[in-house]
């Protein structure tokens, strides 16, 4: 049976989802949660398909990392909300931004994202204040 290693599930994902497992260093990764459509923030995408850090702010990195791997491994948004850290401040955002998500990064930074059936679309890393 293959090993599964939650932390490095999303290495590729965006690029490999169609195949629900990846495969990193000899390890075979099954991917069971939220498929990742789209991403409109190019940090965001070069992490999901080369695991660089390269494009994102470097005290922002793991955070996003992490956030990353919990939407990618989590069954559903309502696992995602559920299992979230209270730090993340997980939440819909209201009048224009109706039907997006919202985690908190830091201070002013977040990460937001649309969930449909079942994915996330739109997915953006963006400085609120």
């Amino acid at each position: 049976m293959p090993a599964t290693i939650p932390g490095i599930a999303t290495v590729n994902s965006f690029a490999r989802r169609q195949t629900d497992a990846l495969h990193v260093n000899g390890i075979t990764v099954h991917m069971e949660g939220m498929i990742i459509r789209s991403v409109r923030h190019r940090g965001l995408r070069r992490l999901l398909e080369r695991d660089s850090i390269r494009l994102l702010k470097q005290d922002l990195a793991e955070r996003v990392r992490g956030i990353m791997t919990a939407l990618a491994l989590a069954e559903n948004m309502e696992a995602f909300v559920t299992e979230a850290p209270p730090g993340w401040r997980v939440h819909r955002l209201s009048g224009e931004r109706q039907g997006e998500w919202s985690v908190s990064v830091s201070s002013n930074w977040r990460i937001t994202f649309e969930e449909r059936d079942g994915g996330i679309e739109r997915l953006n890393l963006e400085d609120y204040h």
